[in-house]
């Protein structure tokens, strides 16, 4: 069956954004649900129907450039009979819903039910659809929910982040960013800063250690090769090596045996940037795990700027905190 499937962005039911739509949003209670998690409601047969296997492998998405398998984003699933106030506030919402009489379609809306909720919806007019809408839009509705976790996590850090720091960020680098709470300057270069914070966490009885680091190099721009992968990250391997320090003179480099660094091209403040994930590791010692990089150019004063942060916690999840340094370096604006 042919079918015409579109998607309609819209904040509200009304669109229309004013005094009294603000005033509405802030009534509106603070979202629930785990951080990194999605409430997928659908109709009670289709849980019931192999079509329930499609729409979960569908959405089983790993996070590429972790050191074990991932889910970029977890879920809870919910069938339609249950979807009852308890869940209408749940940060993450995908609805599938099945209308003889409608268009298909792919439906976003925002603060629904809550505030910083994303509500998407797939209609479609009979459940044999809905593997055709999912093989050609989930990737789109996954990063959508990805770029909520985000954005949530920028407006934390924008509350609970150290202010003092960020002025420290802007005067050394020309960058406004907004940190993460309780990072600390590690090494202070002319061209690179290295941010980390430390922190421990129970399990088994036992405290282990959890280290995330953020780190800004930047340096004069030259032409479009800068952007190669082979040149960012000769550039982050140089520089590592003279200032990331591990124990028993260890050094940090890009591991490259278990997973290949991967560079997309993204747009960002209206121009090409580069993002690369990979695997990092302690030459000289048995140490590593996950980063995540932002490459940019700012045309206000020439210089190339290579945002990029780790985590190292072996017992944990690797995701959640890769997803927070995501969000720090995708918090940056280039100063004036």
């Amino acid at each position: 069956m042919r079918f015409s499937l579109f998607i309609i962005v819209a904040l509200l039911a009304g669109s229309f954004v004013g005094c009294g739509e603000a005033s509405r949003k802030d009534l509106l209670p603070r979202n629930t649900g785990s951080k990194g998690e999605i409430a997928v409601i659908a109709p009670d047969e289709v849980w019931n129907l192999s079509t329930g296997d499609t729409l979960s492998a569908s959405l089983d998405q790993l996070m590429y450039g972790l050191p074990q398998d991932e889910l970029l984003l977890k879920r809870i699933e919910i069938k339609e009979s249950g979807f009852n106030d308890f869940f209408k506030t749940h940060r993450n919402i995908l609805k599938v819903e099945v209308r003889t009489n409608a268009r298909t379609a792919v439906q976003v809306r925002r603060d629904v039910y809550a505030r910083q909720q994303l509500f998407i919806v797939i209609r479609v007019q009979s459940l044999d659809e809905l593997p055709g809408v999912l093989k050609s839009r989930v990737k789109d509705i996954m990063t959508l929910f990805h770029q909520a976790e985000i954005d949530r996590l920028i407006d934390r850090n924008k509350d609970f982040g150290s202010e003092d720091l960020n002025k420290t960020i802007k005067e050394k680098t020309g960058l406004d960013l907004i940190i993460q709470d309780k990072f600390q300057v590690a090494v202070d270069e002319p061209s690179f800063l290295w941010l980390r914070l430390d922190q421990s966490k129970p399990l088994g009885g036992y405290q282990h250690t959890i280290s995330q680091g953020f780190m800004i190099y930047q340096r004069p721009y030259t032409d479009t090769a800068d952007f190669s992968d082979s040149s960012l990250l000769a550039w982050k391997s140089e520089v590592n090596k003279r200032f990331v320090e591990g124990p028993q003179n260890s050094y940090m480099s890009v591991s490259d045996r278990f997973v290949l660094p991967q560079s997309k091209l993204i747009s960002f403040h209206e121009q090409t940037a580069k993002e690369i994930r990979g695997l990092w590791r302690m030459e000289g010692y048995f140490m590593g795990g996950p980063f995540y990089a932002l490459a940019f150019y700012n045309p206000k004063n020439g210089m190339q700027y290579l945002l990029e942060g780790y985590a190292y916690a072996p017992q944990f999840d690797k995701a959640p905190l890769i997803r927070e340094i995501e969000a720090i370096a995708k918090s940056v604006q280039p100063a004036g």
